[in-house]
Formats: structure tokens, C-alpha cells, sequence
């Protein structure tokens, strides 16, 4: 019979969604002033499953489960692996910065390194089924014991009886541990090889194969082309993305660009409560402006219906105030063909929005918070990670046609 381990530990789940969910308000790519992040993030997670907006570079993906693999099996303690791990991913940020190349996490922090690369990577090695192991982190620390018995338990085992070898690491998947080098975590870099991207590219077409990630990825294996461009809805490939995807982006768009205004008029208001910021009333007029003419057209037929069926139920609180913010600034919107620069309704919804999510700490009636305001928050249109995707799809086609074959 299989050996498996079971547990339960909320209090350690709820400490890292926690930590998750903070460090992510501090990311500049995901800053929430109006309160859409669960719309945005079950956009993206459609889309991109496994990203975040704080990973670097695609390999990663491998470099923590040979991390972690080595680690048990030494067999070090629930008491000191963690400290081992910070130790171990500092060591090899140390051993990629030799290398000179770009998204090494940890190369300029050094030893200061609060945010390590297992954390950033966790929840998308699950996703893609690359981290069997289903809790969160410091559960897998607190079962550092009962894992290397398992490992011991399994290769004894393996080496008495006739059995499957790929059932002898539960924590992650046995093929990426075959791909570890052996001088592993020397002369490490992040380029992938051609058996790391083949993996992957299994990993994302047979674990989250109705994915944009997925179906990208086996473009690019059959065009052997990569393509560019900064919104993924002008894609050159768009055209043929599978009809669920296209229906999803049609309305991605059209949400980023009705978030895109409300974040325009967050912050021409803001600008005209601080007397240092006045020469940016211009700008932020406009830029609203323009978003009416170029933009707003594109909401004139928005089936908000359909697209609440697109985003409810993707694991992301949706709130029904938070459904309501997104009807009144719609109509509002459609209602003055976007020319909302000076309408007094629209600028309402926008300060009682923001009264309602941050109570005492709103920019519209505490000054001491106004102040800590840079002049531009939020601004920049959603992308649903989509510039993350990029990278690692451009890593993943890197390895796939020019990768070593070790």
C-alpha cells in the first residue's frame, strides 16, 4: 500500500494566505485602491494559473523542489529546516548572481532577504502539479520529520522489492527530480534545457490545459515562433485562442478599461486636494479625455451579465458591494459617453468607494494618508499578469528550441 501523510493546521494556512495576500498589496503591479482584485485575480488565474505578480524567472520552478528534495534527504529536523532552506536559497541567489542575468531573486538584498523565492513560487508549483505536497509552507516544515522517514521508508523498500520508482518522493514530482543536476546548486543559471521546457509543457497542457498559458505554449511548440505585444486581447495569435478563452478576454478588456477610468478620476481627485500635486489635474484630464474617445466605445455593448458568469466562483471573494461599484460606475459611464472628468455622480461613486474600503484611512478625509500619496496610484491598465506570462513563456521557448538537452 502507497504511503501517504495527511494533516490539518488552519492556523498555519491562515498565517500564510495572510502573508500572501499583504505582500501582494505591496507589489506595484497590484495595487487595489477601488477593491477589484478578486475580479482581477479570477481573470488571471483563468488565464495564467500558477503566476503571480512577483515571480522573476521560470526556473525557479525547478531550483526549489531540488532545494527542498536535497534537503530531505539529509534529513533535516522540523526544527531547523526552515532555517536551512532561508540559508539554502540565500546560497543559491549568491551562485546566480555570479551569472549576471536578470529576475535573480535576492541579488540585491542579500542576507536582508525577506520574501524567498519558495514563498513567491509555493502556490504555482502546486497548481502545476510540480509540488505534490498539498499544504502550505510552514506545514511542509513542521512534517520535515515525518517526510524523511517516508523518503527512508520508501527507498528501503525500492531496494528489497520489485516497485514503482516514481513513487519514491510524494513531495514532488519524481520527473523534475530526475532532471536535477548532480553538481546541483553549483555553476547553477536560469536557463531551462529541453527536458525542463518538454516537462512543463506537459505539466500545463495535462494540469491546467484549458488554460491561455497552456494553449500559448503549445502554439509556440507547433509554430516555433514567439510572439510579443503588451495587451494580451492584441495578441497576434488572438484570433485563434479557443472560443472560452476569447470569450473571457473580450470581457477582460473591457473591464480594464472601465477600471482604467475609475482609476484616472481616483487620482485627478486626489491631485486637486494637494496643492504640490496641481500640475497634475492637466495630465489626469486628459488622459480621462482620451479614455472616452479611444475607450469607452468599446463598453457601449458590455454584457455585464455574462461577464459576472466569467469571474464568480473562481475562488476569489467578489463582493455583492463590490458587484454594485462595478453596475453604477458602469451606467455612470455609458451614460455621459465617458466624459466624467467633471460629473459630480461619478466622482461621488469614486470617493464613497474608496470611504467604504479604507473608513478612517481614505486620501478624501484623512490628510496624513493624502500625504503619503506619490501622485499616481493604480493607474496602470490591468494586465492580469500577463506581462509575468511573458517572461516565462519566453523562458519556456528559450529552452524548448535552443535549451541543452541535459
Amino acid at each position: 500500500m502507497k504511503s501517504t501523510i495527511s494533516w490539518l493546521d488552519y492556523n498555519a494556512a491562515a498565517r500564510e494566505k495572510t502573508l500572501q495576500v499583504l505582500t501582494l498589496f505591496r507589489e506595484k503591479d497590484s495595487r487595489d485602491e477601488l477593491g477589484i482584485s478578486g475580479i482581477r485575480d479570477a481573470i488571471a488565474d483563468q488565464l495564467f494559473p500558477g503566476t503571480s505578480t512577483i515571480q522573476t524567472r521560470l526556473r525557479y520552478a525547478f531550483f526549489i523542489p531540488w532545494q527542498y528534495a536535497q534537503m530531505e534527504n539529509k534529513g533535516v529536523s522540523a526544527e531547523n529546516f526552515q532555517a536551512e532552506a532561508r540559508q539554502a536559497e540565500l546560497g543559491l541567489s549568491a551562485e546566480l548572481s555570479k551569472t549576471n542575468e536578470l529576475g535573480v531573486i535576492g541579488s540585491a538584498a542579500g542576507s536582508t532577504l525577506r520574501r524567498l523565492p519558495s514563498s513567491i513560487y509555493w502556490a504555482g508549483l502546486g497548481k502545476w502539479h510540480i509540488r505534490r505536497f498539498p499544504g502550505t509552507g510552514q506545514q511542509y516544515y513542521a512534517h520535515a520529520n515525518r517526510l524523511h522517514d517516508l523518503r527512508r521508508h520508501q527507498k528501503k523498500r525500492m531496494e528489497t522489492e520489485e516497485g514503482d520508482s516514481s513513487r519514491t518522493h510524494d513531495t514532488w514530482h519524481p520527473r523534475v527530480l530526475q532532471l536535477m543536476p548532480k553538481d546541483f546548486p553549483r555553476n547553477a543559471d536560469l536557463t531551462l534545457t529541453r527536458a525542463e521546457s518538454g516537462l512543463l509543457l506537459d505539466l500545463w497542457s495535462s494540469k491546467v490545459g484549458d488554460s491561455l498559458l497552456a494553449w500559448l505554449a503549445q502554439d509556440m511548440s507547433r509554430q516555433h515562433q514567439l510572439h510579443d505585444c503588451n495587451e494580451i486581447w492584441a495578441h497576434p495569435r488572438a484570433a485563434d485562442f479557443p472560443e472560452k478563452l476569447r470569450h473571457l478576454l473580450a470581457h477582460a478588456q473591457r473591464f480594464a478599461i472601465l477600471i482604467n477610468g475609475a482609476a484616472l478620476l481616483y487620482n485627478l481627485q486626489l491631485a486637486e486636494l494637494r496643492p504640490d500635486f496641481t500640475h497634475k489635474i492637466d495630465s489626469y484630464q486628459e488622459s480621462l479625455n482620451v479614455w472616452a474617445q479611444n475607450k469607452v466605445p468599446l463598453l457601449h455593448d458590455w454584457d455585464l451579465q455574462a461577464f459576472w458568469l466569467c469571474v464568480m466562483g473562481h475562488g476569489h471573494t467578489i463582493t455583492p458591494n463590490t458587484q454594485q461599484f462595478i453596475r453604477d460606475f458602469l451606467a455612470l459611464v455609458l451614460a455621459t459617453h465617458g466624459n466624467i472628468v467633471h460629473h459630480e455622480p461619478a466622482r461621488q461613486l469614486i470617493k464613497q468607494r474608496e470611504r467604504t474600503l479604507k473608513k478612517s484611512r481614505s486620501r478624501f478625509d484623512n490628510p496624513a494618508v493624502l500625504k503619503q500619496w506619490g501622485g499616481s496610484s493604480g493607474v496602470s491598465p490591468l494586465n492580469y499578469r500577463w506581462h509575468i506570462a511573458k517572461d516565462m513563456l519566453r523562458d519556456w521557448f528559450a529552452g524548448y528550441t535552443t535549451g541543452d538537452d541535459t
